[in-house]
């Protein structure tokens, strides 16, 4: 059968430090008379990886533009990388970094100067996913029972994705990480993370920029601050934990088996125990009584505790090698059009949980989705304004494709009257027909790309590339929140 091999690069902008990777993958597409085509990802390779470089700040409100700048040129260099060959990857600024003033401005920029296909990502949700996959963690779970929980612990978060049978099943971001307090050689506060003021006071820790720390007070914040996210996580809290998420608490925690902790915290955690307050501060900040902290406290909780096959680089691994997908081989797409980045994904199930097919009730629930969707994107001259992603697809009959395309073009032309382009995700294998029965009913006045076998659960956007194989197409399913 069929094999290609694509370049793919991949650039994590963190709190602490910055990462630059470049792998090969290999497409392979299959299929016999008993079965539909398809295309997948069956080997990854990394090929060149980067020193670890420190972040550069103008200060602690803006990343250094011209410095990321001149650091991903170098690193097309270094790895003897044409931008033009580049099929696939990532950018991403997670922790601390992403909060800055200019992170998105960033972002947007690199994007346009990395090579046509890569794609902008942020957000927590999908960081700790993808860190989970470079770690080994997403791996782990198809040779074990159980749940396993990545924890990737840098300067500003601890993105914890938990797997379950090579999937991602939930993700948690807490503020937790090494440089959220900065000290200097003597223990003196130099910077305090506003995202744990709160936390801090709650445990009757009242610092000031200018504060001096002793070894036993850097200990006993780090100690609580490690309790309160392992308690959160097995399910019961301590220490007001849930001053620590990110965003709000998550409404169920899945019983978690395993732990794996990546990330520079991570990799710290090998090291032994600082002695003294000068060897907490080696980097300036927290994060070797963090690690430290770490690895005592998880031995007290009920999780199998394993190493990460992969720490300081989990997330770009993950960026520029995970990130990337294959559509099904056999789909509904005008290659004239490709690429399209940046598509908003508006998910809506085809049919609703523990119910039959419904057309009216479908058309409804449709056109409610399109009218909100219609109020925030607008259509641009030849680009689509969403990408409408179809989950829980049923059975799907001759008779039900046809009611199905009929209630998306009517809709669609409903919100979008002056959109000339159409793009539909699937979950199963219906994306051909699908969009040629589309295609039929408009005659010609839509653009029709329709897509199947993606995963789109924790992404917000989506970018369509280039074919890799036969018809299948590279895809980056993504988030840009900052």
């Amino acid at each position: 059968m069929p094999e290609n091999w694509i370049t793919s690069i991949g650039l994590d902008i963190g709190t602490s430090t910055t990462k630059f990777i470049a792998s090969q993958l290999l497409i392979s597409e299959s299929g016999n008379g008993f079965s539909l085509p398809s295309c997948q990802i069956v080997d990854r390779r990394v090929t060149y990886s980067s020193p670890i470089y420190t972040t550069p700040l103008i200060n602690d409100y803006k990343i250094d533009m011209d410095k990321i700048t001149c650091i991903l040129e170098r690193e097309y260099g270094n790895s003897q990388i044409r931008m033009e060959n580049v099929k696939a990857g990532a950018i991403i600024i997670t922790g601390e970094a992403a909060q800055k003033e200019n992170a998105q401005s960033i972002i947007h920029y690199l994007a346009d100067r990395a090579g046509d296909f890569v794609v902008a990502t942020a957000g927590a949700d999908l960081e700790g996913i993808l860190a989970g996959k470079g770690s080994g963690a997403l791996r782990r779970s198809t040779q074990v029972e159980g749940i396993i929980a990545n924890i990737d612990i840098g300067g500003g978060t601890a993105n914890v994705a938990l797997f379950q049978n090579g999937r991602a099943i939930q993700t948690i971001t807490f503020n937790v990480g090494g440089r959220l307090i900065r000290l200097t050689e003597s223990g003196r506060i130099v910077y305090i993370s506003d995202a744990i003021q709160l936390w801090l006071k709650k445990n009757d820790f009242y610092l000031e920029l200018g504060d001096t720390l002793t070894f036993p007070q850097v200990q006993e914040i780090c100690n609580k601050m490690s309790d309160s996210m392992f308690s959160f996580l097995s399910g019961c809290p301590q220490y007001s934990a849930e001053l620590l998420l990110l965003d709000s608490q998550p409404t169920e925690i899945f019983p978690i088996d395993e732990v794996i902790i990546s990330g520079g915290i991570g990799q710290m955690m090998r090291n032994g125990p600082p002695a003294t307050i000068r060897n907490v501060t080696k980097y300036g900040d927290i994060g070797p009584q963090l690690a430290h902290s770490l690895n005592e406290s998880v031995h007290a909780y009920s999780f199998i505790f394993t190493q990460a096959q992969e720490t300081t680089k989990a997330t770009v691994i993950g960026a520029g090698m995970q990130n990337t997908e294959v559509s099904g081989a056999t789909i509904y797409v005008n290659e004239a059009l490709l690429p399209i980045k940046n598509i908003p994904i508006c998910t809506i199930p085809v049919v609703e949980k523990n119910h039959q097919w419904e057309p009216e009730s479908f058309q409804i629930r449709l056109g409610d989705l399109l009218e909100q969707a219609g109020k925030i994107y607008h259509a641009k001259e030849n680009e689509p304004p969403i990408a409408l992603a179809l989950s829980n697809i049923p059975n799907c009959t001759y008779q039900i494709l046809q009611e199905l395309s009929t209630s998306i073009l009517e809709q669609f032309r409903n919100n979008f009257p002056s959109s000339h382009c159409l793009v539909i995700l699937c979950d199963s294998d219906i994306a051909k027909a699908l969009g040629q029965a589309i295609a039929r009913r408009c005659h010609g006045t839509l653009d029709i790309l329709c897509i199947d076998q993606i995963d789109f659960t924790y992404g917000d956007y989506i970018d369509l590339g280039l074919p890799v194989a036969g018809e299948s197409i590279s895809i980056s399913v993504k988030t840009l929140a900052f």
